[in-house]
């Protein structure tokens, strides 16, 4: 089918199956909000107990959408992807599977992130019970295979024994009731497929299922919704192929490309209503599938590529900038955490997740301060109710607190002291909280002999606050220091995109600036991941670089100003 030119104010048919193609700032939010209003307005397909379900693959991208829509969401149901299906499909139905997976449906909690715990799971317990390394644990996802679901490693061969295995560790937190996001997935599908009523009761409720950011999508979700697509419902998908960033959550740009249903119409958007022509001509030069263009003819300054330090290069920006805000993107979480509590990243640090680095041998006493710190770091970042509900769990309650007054009482007295136990041994943090009186765990034992400390004692005494603080995870971080692929579907006025090696390894220049040298964003994610991080720049964009040759300069001086920063002066190269 050919392929129809439209942009943000375009309308197409409502009842027709359609595949929209969307570079960064074509409006696509608009023409969806636009398109779901003409569905509002003009089907008859819609009744008193039918909706249009609207689905993206973000909190703060369902919230965007909510508040677009206004006043005409009572027929229209918006939510992420995991939300939506465990709402409609896993909670009322999981009943029909429940003996298959040794599954009590009425013990199931709200589904969670799949976090490796030392201190929740004993290693040695689970490489002799259900024969999965741990190192391999975060690297468990679900495919569709022969008609049937199964799990799998990343990067392991497949093999029937090991899948075995692996479901013997998925059912240690069955039988707790706990079920990880990729299990939503998983079981969502297997319901569909093997039980018509329940596919027919959705189709029914959902006459139209629209999907946003679609790129982010992975090969489960892209059968459920074809199973969906069979009969009856309207499926409308928006993406970008140049934004897929999520293959390590499973997702795969083949199903945006590939992705095709009986007379489905194909369109394109080809503006560019954020950028200047300046930054929109680094877009182009690294994707050649869309040249898009302002409208508007919008001009503004070059863009910068700062030579130095990172630290330095944030200073930098702000003395070029002044008054003006902006928001460094980092690849990795250790670098954006690090700039954010202006640390800089020493040289073989990496990326680590709390849960793992965290080393006390007490379960409890472990598990009250790693929720400690992250109710703190949460807190910082305003995330208050998530703050909250990560501590409130682990305080004592009282005649006069409950749980959540009591975590509040402590969250308020730790930020207000945080620059006094923040770049201190962890020492400090304890001594604050046992004197606190609102926890109860077993103390340390404090060595009467400095040379001779407990295994306990000294890594409370050896380990600073901001270097652990370093790993907690913020899963909607809308700070002014962030990763890449938080900020997606965000943009800002001026962005520092700071290109470091990933987690701390040697910064490796062809590899690094490959999205600019020798740009491929079909097959190398990484050049993808940094077109996004370019394309949410509205005005100026920097990009910081520890370091660049002659020869690299001279490639890019024709895109690019330089500048190249130390501690002690700043040099302009023109």
């Amino acid at each position: 089918m050919d392929m129809q030119i439209i942009n943000s104010d375009s309308y197409i048919d409502i009842n027709q199956h359609f595949k929209v193609s969307a570079g960064p700032g074509a409006g696509k939010t608009k023409f969806l909000i636009n398109h779901i209003k003409n569905v509002l307005r003009n089907s008859e397909r819609l009744g008193r107990n039918r909706k249009i379900a609207c689905i993206t693959y973000t909190n703060v991208g369902v919230e965007t959408i909510l508040q677009r829509l206004g006043d005409e969401t009572d027929h229209v149901e918006v939510s992420t992807i995991h939300s939506f299906l465990y709402t409609h499909i896993v909670k009322p139905y999981m009943f029909l599977i429940s003996d298959k997976y040794g599954i009590d449906p009425t013990n199931i909690d709200s589904p969670c992130e799949h976090i490796v715990s030392n201190g929740y799971l004993s290693r040695t317990d689970l490489a002799t019970r259900f024969f999965v390394r741990e190192k391999d644990m975060k690297n468990v996802y679900w495919e569709v295979s022969d008609e049937t679901c199964k799990l799998h490693l990343r990067h392991r061969d497949r093999d029937k024994g090991y899948h075995k295995s692996l479901l013997k560790y998925k059912k240690f937190f069955w039988e707790k009731g706990i079920i990880h996001y990729e299990d939503i997935l998983a079981f969502s599908w297997e319901i569909l497929k093997s039980f018509e009523e329940v596919l027919r009761i959705i189709r029914s409720k959902f006459p139209y299922f629209f999907i946003d950011e679609f790129q982010d999508t992975n090969p489960i979700q892209t059968n459920i919704i074809k199973l969906i697509a069979q009969n009856e419902t309207i499926i409308g998908v928006i993406g970008d192929k140049a934004q897929s960033i999520y293959e390590f959550q499973g997702a795969d740009v083949k199903q945006f490309n590939d992705f095709s249903l009986p007379n489905i119409s194909l369109y394109r958007m080809e503006d560019n209503y954020r950028s200047t022509e300046n930054i929109i001509s680094i877009l182009n030069n690294i994707r050649k599938d869309i040249e898009q263009k302002n409208p508007l003819n919008k001009k503004g300054n070059s863009p910068v590529i700062i030579v130095g330090e990172a630290l330095q290069a944030l200073k930098t920006v702000q003395e070029i900038l002044g008054e003006q805000s902006f928001t460094s993107l980092s690849y990795s979480n250790l670098t954006a955490n690090a700039i954010r509590n202006n640390k800089p990243i020493e040289e073989g640090d990496r990326w680590k997740v709390i849960e793992e680095d965290f080393d006390d041998s007490d379960s409890k006493r472990r598990k009250i301060f790693i929720s400690l710190i992250k109710a703190i770091e949460l807190a910082r970042l305003s995330h208050y109710k998530e703050s909250l509900r990560e501590l409130s769990r682990h305080v004592k309650k009282t005649d006069n607190f409950n749980g959540e007054k009591t975590a509040l009482i402590v969250i308020k007295t730790l930020l207000n002291d945080y620059y006094e136990f923040n770049s201190k041994p962890l020492w400090f943090l304890y001594d604050k909280i046992v004197s606190m009186g609102y926890f109860q765990f077993p103390k340390i034992r404090e060595s009467k002999n400095a040379k001779v400390p407990s295994k306990a004692e000294k890594y409370y005494k050896e380990t600073l606050y901001s270097d652990i603080a370093l790993y907690v995870k913020i899963a909607e971080d809308v700070s002014l220091h962030c990763t890449i692929h938080k900020a997606k579907g965000s943009e800002f006025d001026n962005v520092l995109l700071i290109v470091k090696g990933r987690d701390g390894k040697k910064y490796i220049e062809e590899r690094d600036l490959g999205f600019l040298l020798d740009p491929d964003i079909d097959e190398n994610e990484e050049h993808r991941v940094y077109y996004v991080a370019c394309s949410r720049a509205r005005e100026n964009l920097f990009i910081n670089v520890p370091e660049i040759t002659e020869e690299t300069k001279n490639k890019l001086q024709d895109m690019f100003d330089f500048k190249y920063v130390s501690d002690r002066s700043l040099v302009t190269i023109t």
